[in-house]
This record gives structure tokens, sequence and C-alpha cells, in this order.
């Protein structure tokens, strides 16, 4: 194809500048699609530049819909056009069963120890200005996580944990931090600078600090396992769990699930987590076998 590649030989500021370009040429369209979806199915009866009624699950699943082309608008689509222009490799390298299925016990294991961080995280006395870009995101994920079929928990599945998994990795461990390893010549830096950022552009800070230390397992995961389906795997897991415990059929005394858990982590169970965790990534260090230098 005529474009494929047409911007390789280019700077990396100029990449750089289209990648920023793509971002915001796609995600004003996909924004316009949702808006014009939106209006198609409720018939102009719903706004969504208005407050959202969290009681309508009408109006809910029209928000779904929204983030829904805003996740793929944002991240999915510009990543594989700047791919197709530039010839950046990704690294979508294939994965072993045995890879997988450590992944997964991972990020199932860590529950516990990323719970213990979020109780903690939610003790800090953030600033008031801080918490203004926070505003209405528990009830924003409290109102996703109302699902009465099982149509809605796959709905809500691919919303939540899809479209971020695939769409969040391609920017942040596949394109920023093989970006920044590149440019400062330190994995480890570029891994945790990642994380940070990852953990920012969210603007949930009650979950800063467990969202940080995700970043970095992923970070890690992508390091060792070199495949970008690794640290999708582990985000989607990550996310769907709590989407999948949340639904009425696995709600044994029909608890609402929320992120901001007020149960109290037992810390001799958040310290097994956490050397159970640590041991597994060893494993899996061991088993990628990675080429140091």
């Amino acid at each position: 194809m005529a474009f494929k590649g047409v911007y390789s030989n280019k700077s990396s500021f100029f990449k750089g500048f289209i990648l920023l370009s793509l971002i915001f040429i796609s995600s004003i369209i996909h924004t316009i699609l949702a808006i014009a979806l939106v209006n198609f199915f409720s018939q102009g009866e719903f706004d969504i530049t208005q407050n959202y009624d969290f009681g309508n699950q009408l109006s809910v699943n029209y928000l779904k819909m929204v983030q829904l082309f805003s996740g793929i608008g944002m991240f999915i689509v510009p990543s594989f056009i700047y791919s197709y222009l530039t010839n950046f490799n990704f690294n979508f390298n294939k994965i072993s069963r045995q890879s997988s299925i450590l992944v997964i016990a991972i990020i199932m294991l860590i529950t516990p120890f990323i719970g213990f961080l979020l109780e903690w995280n939610m003790k800090i006395d953030f600033p008031d200005w801080i918490l203004y870009f926070d505003n209405n995101s528990e009830a924003i994920i409290r109102a996703f996580l109302k699902m009465e079929s099982w149509l809605d928990l796959l709905y809500t599945i691919i919303v939540i944990a899809v479209v971020p998994a695939i769409g969040e990795e391609l920017i942040f461990r596949g394109y920023l931090q093989q970006k920044l390893a590149k440019r400062f010549g330190d994995m480890h830096a570029s891994i945790f600078l990642t994380a940070f950022l990852f953990s920012l552009i969210h603007f949930h800070f009650d979950g800063l600090i467990p969202r940080f230390v995700l970043g970095i397992l992923l970070g890690y995961l992508f390091y060792w396992g070199r495949s970008l389906w690794l640290p999708i795997l582990a985000h989607f897991v990550n996310n769907a769990q709590g989407v999948v415990l949340s639904h009425p059929f696995f709600q044994l005394e029909n608890q609402q699930y929320s992120v901001y858990s007020n149960e109290k982590i037992d810390p001799m169970l958040a310290l097994f987590s956490l050397m159970a965790v640590t041991l597994l990534l060893y494993i899996f260090k061991q088993n990628t076998a990675i080429k140091k230098g």
C-alpha cells in the first residue's frame, strides 16, 4: 500500500507529533460517531452533555457506548494507524500457554495486596483541587457494574476490560515504555515512569498507588515476556474479574461491587499475596529466558 511506512524514516519528534495528531483526530471522530449513535437509538431523548441518570439502566447503557467509542478512538485506532504509517513494532509476539497461565495466576493472586494498597491510598488526604478531577468516578463505576442479564455482563466486559486492556497497553507499554527505554537507555526507569503516567492519566487519585504498582507489574511482564499480549492479558484479567464478580449471579449476599472497597484487608493476607506473586514472577522470568543487556 502507498502509505505503509511512509513516515518510518522521520524523526522521533515528528512521529510523536503524528501519534498525538492521530489521537486528537480519532477522538473527535469517534466522539461524534458515539453521539450520533446515541441520538439515533434514543431518538434524541438522551443528551450526553447533561447530567447522567445513573439509576436509569438505559441511560447507563448509552454511557457505556460513549465510553466504548472513546476508548477505541483515543487508543486503539490511532495506535494501529501510527504503526502502519511508521512501521512501529508493538511486539505482538506469540506467547506460550505456560506464560499465559502464570500471568493469570499472578493477577488473581495480587488482588489482596492491591486491595491493601487501595485501603492505604484512600487514607491519604489529597487537596480538594486534585480530588475535583476524581468527581463522579465511583458513581460511574457503580452504575456500569449494575448488570441485570448475561448480555449486560458481556457488554460491560467489553467496555471495562477488553477495550481498555488493548488500548491502554498499546499506548503505555507498547509505545511509551519502548520509546522511553530507547530514549534514556534504562528499561527499569522507563517501566516506572510509564507506570506513573499510566496511573496519573486515569485521574482516580484514591487508586493512584495501587494503579502505579499494577503499572510496574504490567511493565515487567512486557519486558520479561517480550510480547504485548502478556500485559494485555494481565490488564484484561484484572479488570474483568471485578466485572464478573459484580454480576448478580456471583453475589452471595446481593452486595454491589465497588472498587472503593470498605472491607479491611488482613495485612497477613496482603503479605502472603505479595510473597506468592513474587515467587510466580521469578518463575515467569526464568521461563521467559530473557536476554539481558
